[in-house]
């Protein structure tokens, strides 16, 4: 278990450093790995991390920030991590401006518990059940999918409306020029 409130103020903390366009993010991240006592990156791992669009690496460094905290350290699991950066990350680096993890304290909170369940770590007084209620609060990806669902049932809505007043409009019709 770790301390959200541990986590959130680390995020709070994150150096200008972590902000560079200069940094390597294959070396922040390996880094992070070994110091751990994980095997760091390879050519091949690494190759995944040179391509990267700008809010996606900026999201990954500010994450390698977060899990080289002492907390994660002792739970870090290498294939956790690199899934962590490579399928949690790049969706939420393209809905929010990475640092909003930073400033935004809600948006800390949902980097933290992103990390956390990546890692499979409760955090410190909660069960499964309220850690998952309490990120599906400040989950970015899941309020852009509702979004987008209920957007598309409304279109679906006036269309259907649509096409019932274009058949009254119809059966009106219908029955004026039968008169």
């Amino acid at each position: 278990m770790i301390a959200l409130s541990r986590l959130t103020r680390r995020l709070s903390e994150t150096p200008n450093d972590f902000f560079s366009e200069h940094a390597s993010v294959a070396a922040v991240l390996s880094d992070v790995l070994t110091a751990a006592g994980r095997p760091g990156l390879n050519a091949q791992s690494a190759e995944r991390f040179h391509s990267m669009d700008a809010r996606w690496r900026q999201l990954v460094l500010i994450s390698c920030w977060l899990l080289a905290d002492e907390p994660f350290r002792e739970v870090m699991d290498r294939a956790r991590v690199l899934e962590f950066m490579t399928g949690t990350l790049p969706p939420l680096a393209g809905l929010v401006e990475p640092r909003r993890f930073v400033t935004d304290p809600d948006r800390r909170e949902e980097l933290a518990r992103l990390a956390m369940l990546a890692l499979e770590v409760m955090p410190e007084g909660e069960t499964a059940k309220q850690a998952a209620d309490r990120l599906a609060t400040v989950d970015s990806v899941r309020r852009y999918e509702v979004l987008e669902a209920t957007k598309a049932a409304e279109q679906r809505a006036a269309a259907v409306r649509k096409a019932m007043e274009a058949e009254r409009a119809r059966e009106a019709a219908a029955r004026y020029s039968q008169v």
